[in-house]
Parts: C-alpha cells; structure tokens; sequence
C-alpha cells in the first residue's frame, strides 16, 4: 500500500486540487523494498495513484505540466550513482497513463533528475551534470532546450563556460577521485522573453541567462550579485526559483546544508527592480516546525495567491495563505521524504481495469474489494455477482471509500464484476469478470 499521509491543520480555505509527491524512504532499504515511487494524494491525504520502481531505477520530480495543449504529469526515471543528481530521461503520461513520449538530452548528456519544464513550444529546458577531468575533475552542470518530437537540441549551456569556479561555496571532495560539484543546478525557468531564471545550490543564486547568446545578464545573490539586496533577501543553498507572471521570483530558501544549524527554511517571493539593481522581500513564510530543510524543497505559486510548499528532505507539506498564514499542514511517515510537493488538478481515467478481489468470508458472506489505480471520477462502485461469469446480475452500489473500497454481499456467487460509476451515475469502465475465492 503507498505510504499514509496525514493532514495536521486544515482550513476550508484551503485550496482543493490532487497533490504529487515522489516518496522515498530515509536510510538503508530492505530487500524487496522500492527504491522510490510515484504518488498522487488527495487533499484529504488519500492515495489516487501510486508507481513504485524496484532494483536500482530510481524516480524523481512527479509534476503536472501541458503537452500539445493536453494535460500530462511528467517524472525523471534513472539511476542516481552519487547523492545529489542523476543520469535518465524524462517521461510524459496522458490522463489514461499512456506513455506518450520520453524526452532525453542530445551531446552525450544524461538527464538529470531536478527540473523538466515543459515550454509553449513544445520544447523541454532539461539539464545535467557533466564531468570535466582536471585538478580537480568538476561536476559542471549544463542546460538544454530539446525538441521533444525530434530530439533536437536547439540551445546548450554549461556553467564552467560562464561561472568561475571562484563563485563556489561548496567544498573539495575528500575522496580525490570524486569530482568537485562546484555549482550545482538545481532548476530552470524561463519568462516571457524566452531567457532562463537557473538556480544554483553551491553558489547560492540565481542567474538570468540570454536566451539568444547564453551570456549571463545578472547574478542574484552568492558571492558576486548585481544586485543589492534588501532586508531579508539573503538566501542560501536554495531551490526551485521560477518567474512569476508579474515578473517577481519565487524560490525555497534551504538556509542551510545542515539539518541542526539554527534557522528555519523559508519560501520567498522577490520583487527585482533591472534599473535600480535592487531585490526586495515581498513575501515570506517559515517552515511551521521552524526546522531547516537541508537538501531538496520547493515553493508552488498557485493561482489563488497561496503558496504550496514541499519541505523536501524534512517529512511534511505547507500551503500558506497570500496573507502568510498556514491553510494546511500535512506531514508523512518520519521515515520518507519527498523531493517537491506540487498541488493541481488533475484527471484520471486510466486505460487499465480496476482491480477486485472477492472472497468467502466464514460467515457465510462475500468480501468484495476494488481499486482504480489513478481513477479521479469514480463517485460509486456498482458491484455484480452471480453463478455463470456471462449471466451476472447487479448486487449493490457502494460510494467510493478512498483508494480501496470494500463491501460485503450475501448469497453464493461463484463470479463477480464490478463498474466504476462518475458523478452521473454512468458507468467509466468495469473490471474483468473474477472466480471468488474460499477465506
């Protein structure tokens, strides 16, 4: 069963919408165990969809995202041979969980597992962590701009060609053969003009790329900002910076690197001013445990003004009110994480039958269980039963009971079905015809 999710405080201010996190558990794996999974919640904390990946695949970055103007969810699947990035593709489903494209970097880049932005053109903004050999050999880290259709890229840049090495916070490696992740990337945006918002981890900024030339037109924070910046915009190890439609910035201020420095993670929103060189603090909410998130993490902008937080490496989920208030808090199992929480909507109609079991119970009862794995729409399950598979007659109707509905029906069937029905009454499909079996 997915991982349970649990809402601590929620208001009915709260913004409705289904929730995507990417699970993963703290510590060494049992055998058997998932190395990761894919998973979408309800706002009440109930499972809609789940995918786990065994053996060494490894899935990252579950997002809601728009494809020849249909929704998809897009997610990085891959391995990851050193903590902090990865080598894979990128993974476009439709709402009946079809693939529907798998999108790869070009040069002899491997995707890597923090950002996909899907553009209006259709395009994909992906990035990676290439290895230059030297003294010391350095973990660089380059973005492409990829035709999805054909795989063309159509714009390379490589921070080592722009950013010294000199703007790096972070230290050597210990091990000599390791190479030195002297920038770390950790997302990419662009705004109205096509030119690139990139944040970088080690250097603790953001850069605004020119799109055309790939020259950097400014540093925002780290060692060397064009910018001055106001009372409490300084920002550190940060992550997920993204344009906002009026031209402000959000990002997820990490604070720290370390999980027991003092501090509290926080998520921003900036207001740059390009004449005057200025950057000041419009907005910004503090992790409600007052806890630093070391790694990982991101701030979602909705629509309605509130802001839907992940807090990454530590185990919970805030949305804020514009206002800055807590509208909801949830929080997983102590031993997961997620790499972002995103709230949207979403709908489900999967192009797989649901699943169903149904029992004898010693009570002389049947035990009948059903799922739909991803079915947004289900509203009741109608459950039919009989002697012959081709001559079932219908039983009951049941209201849908989270993400796995069960019911009991008397007599002896030897053979149930069961449809799931919408809002309507309609039916959205119905399961194969399954023998019951002794308790």
């Amino acid at each position: 069963m997915p991982p349970e999710v649990a809402t601590v405080f929620s208001m009915e201010s709260a913004t409705d919408g289904y929730i995507l996190l990417v699970p993963r558990v703290r510590g060494d794996r049992e055998e058997g165990d998932p190395h990761s999974g894919l998973l979408i919640i309800d706002t009440a904390g109930e499972p809609v969809w789940t995918r786990r990946f065994d053996g060494d695949i490894y899935a990252n970055d579950l997002t809601l995202q728009t494809f020849r103007g249909e929704p998809v969810l897009t997610y990085w699947q891959g391995e990851s041979f050193e903590p902090g990035w990865g080598e894979g593709e990128y993974i476009i489903l439709n709402g009946r969980y079809e693939e529907v494209a798998r999108v790869s970097m070009g040069d002899g880049l491997n995707a890597d597992f923090h950002d996909l932005i899907i553009t209006p053109r259709d395009t994909a903004l992906m990035m990676a962590y290439p290895r230059t050999e030297g003294d010391p050999p350095i973990r660089s880290s380059a973005v492409q701009e990829v035709d999805i259709e054909t795989g063309e890229v159509l714009f390379a840049w490589d921070a080592l060609d722009h950013v010294d090495t000199d703007e790096s916070d972070h230290p050597l490696p210990e091990d000599e053969e390791r190479a030195w992740d002297y920038f770390h990337i950790n997302s990419v945006d662009e705004d109205a003009d096509g030119n690139l918002l990139i944040s970088a981890r080690h250097t603790h900024a953001l850069y605004k790329i020119d799109r055309e030339t790939g020259e950097i037109m400014w540093t925002l924070g780290g060692k060397n900002s064009d910018f001055t910046l106001g009372s409490g915009v300084e920002f550190r190890y940060q992550h997920d910076a993204r344009w906002l439609p009026d031209g402000r910035i959000s990002l997820l201020d990490n604070v720290s690197a370390e999980a027991d420095d003092d501090g509290a993670s926080r998520a921003l929103i900036l207001q740059l001013d390009e004449e005057t060189m200025h950057v000041d603090l419009v907005a910004e909410m503090t992790n409600p445990d007052e806890v630093i998130s070391s790694t990982q993490a991101n701030h979602q902008v909705l629509p309605n003004g509130h802001s839907f937080v992940g807090w990454g490496s530590r185990p919970s989920l805030t949305e804020f009110g514009p206002d800055g208030k807590v509208k909801r808090h949830m929080v997983f199992p102590s031993n997961m994480f997620s790499y972002r929480a995103l709230l949207g909507d979403w709908v489900g109609t999967p192009e797989y039958p649901p699943a169903v079991s149904a029992t004898i119970r010693q009570s002389g009862t049947v035990s009948v269980a059903m799922s739909w794995n991803g079915a947004t729409e289900v509203v009741r399950w109608r459950v039919l039963a009989g002697a012959e598979p081709d001559a079932l007659d219908v039983i009951k109707a049941v209201p849908r009971d989270g993400f796995e509905t069960e019911t009991t029906i008397d007599g002896e069937p030897r053979f149930v079905r069961v449809q799931a029905l919408d809002v309507t009454g309609e039916i959205l499909t119905e399961s194969e015809v399954l023998p019951v079996s002794s308790f």
